[in-house]
């Protein structure tokens, strides 16, 4: 019996999320935490939910014949809190259904397609999730067109927590009522998504020279540019100044916001900035 299986794992994004849709870069990251699918041709058909990403990633795969595939899902990766779990999905049943077939994808093929997949969840995906979370390490991404990702090799290990708020987002919904409030005051929005711009290129040079400090204030600088945004909420804002608190040198809300995860940069063990987190009550883990 034919069976293939795939892995995509997750990610963050270190600065830049939104603008990046506005013609700015930014820089994501992917982490170990991953979904994993296994594909059998077995009864019963896949489940009403799974259909539409799997026809998706059927189509841009080869011509596959859904009906009869069984998938099994299975991972640690948290869903619909920021940390790509779609693109990690939509990664994981391209390299499924390629391993299924027999045929071997390169990784720019994977990004590419993942990202058509990623369609059926968002609607328009700027790409940056689908990059990192099949490329992995750390990335300097522009949406283009046409979209341009490259690894951007740190100094060192960066020392990242990720912070759970407990609440859920809608990505599209997010990204979709920011595009709409900024073509109804482009004089209020563009400036702002220069400005995270900026500061996304500021954070090249702090993650090439391994400035953690500056990485830090970067990322608060980023949150609270977000927070003029209208995505971050109470509770995220919560988050991120108790990871301060907690002794991070910088925190901020990842993914589309409305609700999901923060990043802390610690200042030293990362294990232990989680403890501090873990201990005012979030659910933390080192990426």
């Amino acid at each position: 019996m034919s069976v293939g299986s795939g892995t995509g794992h997750g990610k963050v994004i270190l600065l830049g999320e939104h603008a990046v849709v506005h013609g700015q870069p930014a820089i994501a990251a992917g982490v170990s935490r991953c979904v994993r699918v296994t594909i059998r041709r077995a009864s019963p058909a896949p489940a009403a939910e799974l259909r539409p990403a799997l026809a998706a990633a059927a189509a841009v795969v080869g011509d596959i014949d859904i009906d009869g595939l069984a998938v099994s899902i299975e991972g640690d990766l948290p869903v619909a809190v920021g940390l790509g779990s779609s693109a990690a999905l939509s990664v994981a049943l391209v390299r499924g259904l390629a391993a299924f077939q027999r045929r071997a994808l390169h990784q720019g093929e994977v990004a590419r397609m993942a990202n058509e997949v990623e369609r059926v969840f968002h609607g328009t995906p700027s790409g940056v999730d689908a990059a990192a979370t099949s490329l992995g390490g750390v990335l300097w991404f522009e949406a283009g067109p046409p979209p341009h990702a490259e690894p951007l090799p740190p100094a060192g290990p960066i020392p990242m927590v990720v912070a759970l708020s407990g609440t859920r987002h809608h990505t599209g919904h997010s990204v979709g009522e920011l595009r709409r409030r900024a073509e109804a005051l482009p004089q209020v929005y563009a400036p702002i998504f220069h400005a995270i711009g900026e500061l996304v290129r500021a954070g090249r040079t702090a993650i090439e020279d391994g400035a953690w400090p500056l990485l830090g204030e970067l990322m608060s600088m980023n949150h609270g540019l977000l927070r003029c945004c209208n995505v971050s909420t109470p509770v995220l804002d919560r988050v991120v100044e108790d990871a301060k608190r907690s002794g991070a040198l910088g925190a901020k809300l990842t993914g589309a916001g409305g609700g999901g995860a923060v990043i802390a940069l610690a200042d030293g063990s990362p294990d232990d900035l989680a403890a501090r987190l873990v201990g005012r009550g979030w659910e933390a883990f080192v990426a």
